[in-house]
């Protein structure tokens, strides 16, 4: 599966969710999919519409103790988090992320892109029956 962008999107793994927070947490935080936050199988999807917004949710996931940055090769690069902008891909390099800008959609490396999960809808299919 796939998961729909809008605006500015902080994406996490749900797996390191999982393993960092514990399944109840995840389950009673993070599994129900809103007009602001959703996700598929394998990513978390958390919005918003500036750079305000943004920061307060990257220090939320830092609280959590996730770290967003990293330094590969004297460029920064996003770690356990990774913003991506809609219609522009990762703001960072983001190793673990394909993007796709034609359908403005993106998904866990490693795994087929499916149909594409957006606010408040977890596999159901796109409004294109994709």
């Amino acid at each position: 599966m796939a998961i729909k962008l809008e605006y500015c999107n902080v994406i996490v793994p749900v797996k390191s969710i999982r393993e960092r927070l514990g399944d109840d947490v995840f389950e009673n935080e993070f599994a129900q999919n809103t007009d602001f936050q959703w996700r598929d199988e394998y990513l978390f999807r958390a919005g918003c519409m500036n750079e305000w917004d943004l920061a307060d949710i990257l220090d939320e996931w830092r609280s959590m103790g996730f770290e967003p940055l990293t330094v590969i090769d004297g460029e920064k690069a996003w770690k356990d988090v990774c913003v991506v902008n809609s219609w522009h891909g990762p703001s960072y390099r983001c190793d673990w992320i394909q993007y796709d800008p034609k359908e403005n959609v993106a998904w866990l490396k490693g795994h087929p892109r499916g149909a594409a999960v957006g606010p408040g809808r977890i596999g159901k299919r796109r409004d294109d029956g994709t």
